[in-house]
C-alpha cells in the first residue's frame, strides 16, 4: 500500500487552507490518511467515486464537489447577503465521500462495494470520524446527510449547498457513462 500524508491530501483539497481554524483543516487530513489505512486500496489514486461511473477517481469527485460548494457559497453570500459558515462547509465537502475509501475496493472488473457499504449508510463511517476526530457536530451532520440514501435532510444553507454541489457532479459522471442519474432515485 502506497502512504499517504497530511501533505498529500492538503494538495488534493487545496481549500483546506481557506479555514480559519487550521486545526480542523489538519484533523481532516488526518482522517483522510487515516481512513485510507483502513481501506484496501493500494493507491489513493486508484480510490474511485462510484461503481455506476468507472474511472473517476474519489479524490477528483471530492475536489471537485469542494471547490462548487465554495463557488455556490460565495454567489449566495454576494448575490444575497446570506451569511455562510464556509469552515463548515469546506470541511464537510472535504470529507462528505471519506467513507467511499472502506465502502469501495477494487474487484476482479473494477471497483465494487465492500462488506462495510452492506453494514453502515453512506455517509456514516465520514461522520464517525468527524465525531471521532473532535469536528464541530455541524460537519458530522453535514455528512450525514449528504446523500440521498440519507434518512437526516439537511436543513442548513451549508447543507443545500453541500447535497446539490455533490448530486451535480454525480448526475455528471452518470450522464457519461450512460447509467442511472441521482435525479432517478432521490
Amino acid at each position: 500500500m502506497t502512504k499517504i500524508t497530511e501533505e498529500m491530501v492538503r494538495s488534493y483539497f487545496p481549500q483546506l487552507s481557506e479555514i480559519k481554524n487550521q486545526e480542523y483543516a489538519k484533523k481532516a487530513a488526518e482522517i483522510w490518511v487515516e481512513a485510507f489505512e483502513n481501506s484496501s486500496w493500494e493507491d489513493i489514486a486508484d480510490a474511485q467515486f462510484a461503481t455506476r461511473a468507472p474511472g473517476v477517481a474519489l479524490v477528483k469527485h471530492t475536489e471537485s464537489v469542494t471547490a462548487n460548494a465554495l463557488m455556490i457559497a460565495r454567489n449566495t453570500v454576494e448575490k444575497y447577503g446570506y451569511e455562510i459558515d464556509t469552515d463548515i462547509l469546506i470541511l464537510a465537502a472535504v470529507l462528505h465521500d471519506v467513507c467511499k475509501l472502506e465502502e469501495m475496493e477494487m474487484g476482479d472488473q473494477g471497483s465494487k462495494t465492500s462488506r462495510k457499504s452492506s453494514l453502515y449508510q453512506h455517509g456514516f463511517l465520514s461522520g464517525y470520524y468527524t465525531q471521532k476526530y473532535g469536528l464541530p457536530n455541524e460537519v458530522t451532520g453535514l455528512v450525514v446527510a449528504h446523500s440521498g440514501q440519507s434518512k437526516v435532510i439537511p436543513r442548513s444553507i451549508e447543507g443545500m449547498i453541500l447535497y446539490y454541489a455533490d448530486m451535480m457532479d454525480a448526475d455528471i459522471h452518470f450522464v457519461q457513462a450512460g447509467t442511472t442519474l441521482c435525479l432517478e432515485t432521490h
